[in-house]
């Protein structure tokens, strides 16, 4: 009788371990699983972000070069504007933003230091060459003039 009973607390032992094994190895693998999805879910929203931000990063590349075409002429007429990065001063963007622009793939006409406010407008600041002058016609558009991005 005694023997029975070590026999049996032996197996509801052996059963009740196994049992809480296999609980835990559910929740690990659960735990896993979760884990993983997250970094799916955080990945998407990061390449999202990247989209957005790559779009609007065109968008205030055309505010730029439609401002240079309405601000600035040269000794030939403009076909191509390359647009720099926007770069950000300061801690944190703190001392503003700024961007250089080609003007059809010529050094010499190198606009640099345009101040760039946060939504992608110029202000107006900048620094130019001689061999380009000062002219304001709000008219002009960018039809027929190639905007790109310039690897400064």
């Amino acid at each position: 009788m005694l023997k029975n009973k070590k026999i049996r607390v032996v197996v509801v032992v052996v059963l009740s371990l196994f049992l809480i094994g296999g609980a835990s190895m559910a929740i690990i693998k659960g735990v896993e699983h979760l884990r993983i999805e997250r970094k799916k879910r955080q990945k998407a929203e990061s390449i999202k972000e990247s989209k957005k931000e790559v779009k609007e990063q065109a968008e205030a590349r055309q505010k730029i070069a439609l401002w240079v075409v309405q601000h600035f002429e040269g000794p030939e007429p403009i076909k191509e504007i390359k647009v720099g990065k926007i770069r950000s001063y300061g801690i944190l963007g703190s001392g503003g933003s700024a961007v250089s622009v080609m003007i059809n793939n010529n050094e010499k006409y190198v606009i640099d230091g345009i101040s760039v406010e946060k939504n992608g407008m110029p202000r107006g600041n900048a620094v130019y060459s001689d061999d380009i002058n000062y002219v304001f016609d709000s008219k002009k558009t960018l039809n027929g003039i190639v905007v790109s991005y310039w690897e400064e």
